[in-house]
């Protein structure tokens, strides 16, 4: 049984579970114990409890464009233009200072807008699992595919989170009273991942293989845990995850169609989050793809609202003509020299004033070619250069370039070079830095990352002690940023 495809109905950001939130440290609502006696009693309310925890989901990553801020910006491959002044310390020309980030701090420095999509997804687990199957259409089946669907979800919340701030806060059932969760401390990357793994194995046995890639499959689910294993180096884990995910029936979009990968529901997709526009729902965005697009996208744009591509990253990594560059970039109107990613930039104007515009693309979190060159990572480290190679030229001849030939540490710069290059402006990067440890490899950011900050972990962000300490006192800081 599939979740319920009424995206184009309704919008899912209206029919959360969870309402307003609240000051506690985890940002969780309090339940209404009335109230759940009779939602918890109908499978269509499950429904609509599991459309809500996507749309947490999607409007926690877009959250002053947090999704990009750590996965490009952090990375060095975007220059912010004049009008984001403030994002200028946490980027290359600031030396990745991410204790610096004036009125971004609610974004950056805090997770509890996470944590609202981890409670709904613990409350669906919960009270689901107590639900008589008779309740969903398609009985037990349909009722454990919710389960799995909320486990993915969970699962793929706190990876993200491991990846961003490091050691998280686990919570692994739902709290009654927000203004009464009890202090805890940060649990080990371990044991975190574990849980992780666990909700995913049991995301893999009850989900289904689905065509519409903006609610979790078993493809997806495959594809997450072997982010995972890689994540920990298990690469021999990540080979057989990645097998499993290749079952999908997945494949990758000609060059001619690349852009189709953010129109939704491509051949490429593997996961990704509804944000076409549709004048009945409410999952399209203006502002969160708005410094992607310039005056010749919407009339009268500054060139100071957009973000260009960092010219030094076009010098060295796209020093070949391709046409996957062709593809995906156009030139700033008033400057040929600087460059824009046009991975979204369909642009849907509903009125006749032309302030009002929605950006008509999805937000890919996973798809083909990150698992293939993820398989070349891991054939490399399991002593299989020769296959890895082969994937890595996959993607290259895709994108218009020729087959190269690398073999031992120059090979693995390639297969980060080219995720580096196949993944711009989709929030990848700055985590392959850190899994893949590129640190010391790259001029750019050796300048910056000392040995010190890399042991001390200074690669993850920075949490807002001043918000959170004093709701919860066992709360630790991240060891390089107490000093820094």
């Amino acid at each position: 049984m599939k979740i319920k495809h009424i995206l184009s109905i309704i919008g899912i950001s209206g029919v959360l579970l969870t309402g307003t939130s609240c000051n506690k440290y985890l940002n969780f609502t309090p339940e209404n114990s009335t109230y759940d006696q009779v939602f918890w009693k109908d499978g269509a309310n499950v429904n609509r409890a599991t459309l809500g925890a996507y749309a947490l989901l999607r409007d926690a990553l877009r959250n002053e464009r947090s999704y990009f801020i750590f996965g490009d910006i952090a990375a060095g491959t975007l220059l912010t233009g004049g009008d984001y002044w403030n994002y200028k310390d946490i980027s290359k020309n600031g030396g990745y200072k991410f204790s610096y980030a004036p009125y971004l701090e609610g974004s950056v420095w805090n997770w509890t807008r996470f944590y609202k999509i981890i409670n709904q997804c613990n409350l669906i687990i919960e009270h689901t699992g107590e639900m008589d199957a008779d309740l969903f259409d398609d009985g037990e089946s349909e009722k454990n595919h919710y389960i799995a669907s909320a486990k993915f979800l969970r699962a793929y919340t706190y990876f993200y989170m491991q990846r961003v701030w490091g050691d998280v806060l686990l919570v692994k059932e739902t709290f009654k009273d927000p203004q009464d969760i009890p202090d805890m401390g940060r649990s080990p990357e371990k044991e975190t991942l574990s849980l992780c793994k666990e909700d995913l194995a049991f995301a893999i046995g009850n989900l289904e293989s689905s065509s519409i890639k903006s609610f979790a499959s078993k493809g997806a689910a495959n594809a997450l845990l072997a982010q995972i294993y890689a994540w920990e180096h298990d690469y021999v884990n990540t080979e057989k995850y990645i097998a499993e995910t290749l079952k999908g029936g997945y494949s990758l979009e000609d060059i001619k169609d690349y852009r189709k990968i953010w129109q939704g529901d491509s051949k490429e997709s593997i996961f990704e989050l509804n944000m076409l526009y549709n004048s009945t729902g409410d999952e399209w965005s203006k502002d969160f793809f708005s410094p992607f697009l310039t005056s010749a996208n919407v009339p009268g744009k500054g060139a100071a609202s957009s973000w260009e591509i960092d010219p030094e990253f076009l010098a060295t990594e796209f020093e070949t003509p391709e046409a996957r560059l062709d593809s995906i970039t156009a030139p700033f109107p008033n400057s040929a020299k600087q460059k824009v990613i046009r991975k979204y930039d369909r642009v849907e104007f509903y009125s006749t004033n032309l302030s009002n515009y929605a950006v008509d693309n999805n937000l890919v979190l996973m798809r083909l070619a990150d698992i293939i060159l993820l398989r070349a990572e891991a054939y490399y480290k399991n002593g299989k250069e020769g296959l890895a190679l082969q994937d890595l030229n996959s993607i290259r001849e895709r994108a218009g370039l020729p087959a190269a030939q690398f073999a031992g540490n120059e090979l693995f710069k390639e297969i980060f070079r080219e995720r580096r290059r196949e993944f711009l402006g989709e929030g990848i990067t700055q985590f392959d830095l850190i899994r893949m440890n590129m640190f010391k490899e790259f001029d750019e950011y050796s300048a910056y990352y000392s040995q010190e900050r890399i042991d001390n972990q200074g690669y993850y962000w920075p949490l807002n002690m001043r918000d959170l300490l004093p709701q919860n006192e066992m709360l630790t800081q991240n060891a390089w940023w107490k000093n820094h």
